[in-house]
């Protein structure tokens, strides 16, 4: 025999065989967990009308698929780590420009992915020091290249 009860939180009909009592169901609408207890069933005087049109899926079901709200995102794992350190190895190598050039292209990449819903936002924080310091490194680099290229050809032009 089944035993049907109203969802505490969204008032959905709930439909549970009785073999379940004393367990809890995940409601499919809301997913909030009911204790299904015998206490919980309509009385047999409750017309045809206020029953659900269609039978609503057993939570105990191997059947049972969840929700979309209930799975958990299918993210690519975030670089955080590996672009944070690119950065700080931009400041350590003093003449090696190819570690902040990495962490630039890098962090834009994933701060893309992550603001589409590609990737997991938990690494953005990671990502956008790493980023910035490459970017930040990279930039210093290439002005004191020019710098020191533009002092050479004028040192060059006056000998």
């Amino acid at each position: 025999m089944a035993i049907q009860f109203p969802c505490i939180h969204c008032k959905t009909i709930l439909r549970i065989d009785d073999e379940h009592i004393g367990k809890q169901a995940r409601c499919p609408q809301c997913q909030t967990l009911n204790l299904v207890t015998e206490n919980m069933q309509f009385s047999d005087s409750h017309s045809e009308q206020d029953e659900p049109s269609t039978p609503l899926p057993n939570p105990f079901s191997k059947k049972f698929s969840p929700t979309p709200s209930t799975t958990t995102p299918n993210w690519q794992p975030h670089r955080g780590g590996l672009i944070l350190a690119f950065g700080i190895a931009s400041i350590v190598c003093n003449l090696c420009y190819l570690p902040g050039i990495l962490a630039w292209i890098f962090g834009k990449q994933d701060m893309r992915k992550i603001d589409q819903g590609i990737m997991d936002p938990e690494g953005r924080s990671l990502t956008q020091v790493g980023m910035i310091m490459g970017m930040v490194m990279t930039i210093f680099y290439l002005l004191s290249a020019a710098a020191i290229f533009i002092l050479n050809a004028i040192a060059f032009a006056l000998s």
